[in-house]
């Protein structure tokens, strides 16, 4: 490539760059003008309208880090309204057919609360099992004479009354149906271990490893148990959100190191809320501005399909983490309306 064009394809990534921040900017204003604080979450709809920009694209280019009020944490189904769940269906049908984990990202800014348990509360509402603790539950219920539509008040986890009685009858053998499999419920404890399992084994690709410790660690438990528990586990376990470093940031700073008593406060083991910590205070290590050498050497790695701890090797002063977190301006596609 020629001097030239390697100018003209800087000053127009340039070009892009200042384009993509300044909607960015202008979207994420809007959303805080039509910020709710009733409901905990912005008023989309608004903000589609007055900027006439499609709501899928308002989500993508809204900066997560411009958010006026806390994200939401929603760790348990009966955390969330009934008109927050009905939202949250309806917004994922309407507009993603296999929701991906970008699209999940999407999704978190839209109900203002962490994308995990919008994952989890999206799963649970379409597509529940019947838990031991559940059948019995009900089974209680019913022998004290309640009809259905007062057990669904009480455990709305289903669809409807109807969609929970068939559940229930299934388990039963009730039904025509092969009866669903009743899954005895994971403790806190059990679900930590597993954690710190997965901390320990896991290798990108490969959860061999730890299935095979996991299964020492739970003897009693079926190997198809323990897998379908390690997949549900692998992605809260390792990765990481904005929210999740904040927040145990804060609490160190409120009970010192007491590892136990922060992963309490946030649903995770001890050794994972000390994990979470650590990350945070290495991307918190401060670190020199970017150079126009070292921009321009990142966006030929960038258009050159180089990775970025390959990235990092070559430029020298930045991590693969900063390499990343920048080279993200120049790969996404910018759609600018005027």
């Amino acid at each position: 490539m020629s001097q030239a064009n390697m100018e003209l394809v800087l000053a127009t990534d340039d070009d892009r760059l200042q384009k993509r921040i300044s909607l960015s900017l202008r979207v994420s204003q809007w959303a805080e003008w039509a910020y709710d604080e009733q409901r905990g979450r912005y008023d989309w709809e608004s903000v589609v309208r007055d900027l006439d920009m499609p709501l899928i694209e308002c989500l993508q280019f809204f900066d997560t880090d411009f958010y006026i009020a806390p994200v939401r944490s929603l760790p348990n189904i009966t955390d969330w309204s009934a008109e927050d769940l009905s939202t949250l269906k309806s917004f994922v049908s309407e507009h993603f057919s296999a929701v991906t984990a970008d699209e999940w990202r999407l999704v978190g800014a839209y109900m203002n609360v962490e994308q995990k348990d919008c994952s989890m509360a999206y799963g649970i509402c379409t597509f529940p099992r019947m838990t031991l603790d559940l059948y019995e539950a009900i089974t209680c219920h019913l022998n004290n004479g309640l009809m259905w539509t007062d057990i669904f008040e009480q455990h709305p986890v289903f669809s409807s009354a109807d969609v929970l009685q068939t559940a229930y009858n299934r388990c039963n053998g009730r039904s025509g149906s092969n009866p669903k499999i009743i899954i005895k419920n994971w403790s806190d404890k059990e679900t930590h271990r597993i954690q710190d399992i997965i901390q320990s084994y896991y290798k990108p690709g490969d959860l061999s490893e730890v299935l095979i410790q996991a299964q020492k660690a739970f003897p009693k438990r079926t190997k198809a148990s323990i897998l379908d528990k390690i997949k549900r586990t692998t992605a809260r376990s390792l990765y990481i959100t904005n929210s999740d470093m904040y927040r145990v940031d804060k609490l160190v700073e409120a009970y010192g190191k007491d590892w136990a008593r922060i992963g309490k406060e946030i649903y995770v083991s001890p050794r994972r809320a000390q994990w979470i910590w650590a990350q945070h205070q290495q991307r918190q290590k401060v670190t020199p501005p970017w150079t126009d050498d070292e921009l321009n050497t990142l966006r030929i790695c960038v258009r050159g399909g180089i990775g970025m701890a390959e990235a990092s090797r070559i430029i020298g002063t930045k991590s693969p983490y900063m390499c990343h977190i920048v080279s993200h301006a120049y790969t996404l596609p910018l759609q600018f309306r005027d």
